[in-house]
């Protein structure tokens, strides 16, 4: 019973710990990359094809989407691109292909330096609101990875 209690104690310190560090200005993974979105004029169709451009701080990386992890557990900490708008939209992300790493036993593909993600829209017809670009990002350097980021862009 002791050690669980001391075992449960470690953890709220550790919670409490990391809770106070986002709070209090730790660096976050979003801090790590600079993200610009275009997007094409909407054809007749409502169709229009945005691109992304990320650009990784030297001695970062982003994992790759797929990351192709050879255990699979970093299948979360991928790169994702999500667009919305007011009325319905379809996306179809065109993700590069990312770069091999090897740590050890570990192996999986990361993004570095610039990047640049294709994605196709269709729109619901008679939609011009601006598009909601959310891209999830996890930003990683030799020696450890910081929290999970979420970047928002909005393209009128």
């Amino acid at each position: 019973m002791i050690r669980n209690t001391t075992a449960f104690a470690c953890l709220t310190i550790a919670l409490s710990t990391l809770t106070l560090a986002s709070q209090a200005g730790a660096p976050k993974s979003a801090d790590q990359v600079k993200a610009v979105a275009t997007a094409t004029k909407t054809d007749a169709k409502g169709t229009q094809t945005v691109t992304i451009t990320l650009d990784i701080v030297k001695g970062w990386h982003l994992y790759a989407n797929p990351v192709n992890h050879n255990n699979d557990f970093l299948g979360g900490a991928q790169t994702r691109v999500k667009v919305a708008a007011k009325e319905k939209v379809e996306a179809s992300v065109k993700y590069p292909v990312g770069k091999t790493h090897v740590d050890g036993k570990q192996k999986y593909d990361i993004y570095e330096g610039k990047v640049t993600i294709q994605v196709g829209v269709q729109r619901t017809a008679g939609d011009i609101s601006p598009l909601e670009i959310v891209i999830d990002v996890q930003a990683c350097d030799s020696k450890f990875c910081l929290m999970p980021s979420k970047i928002k862009l909005q393209i009128p």
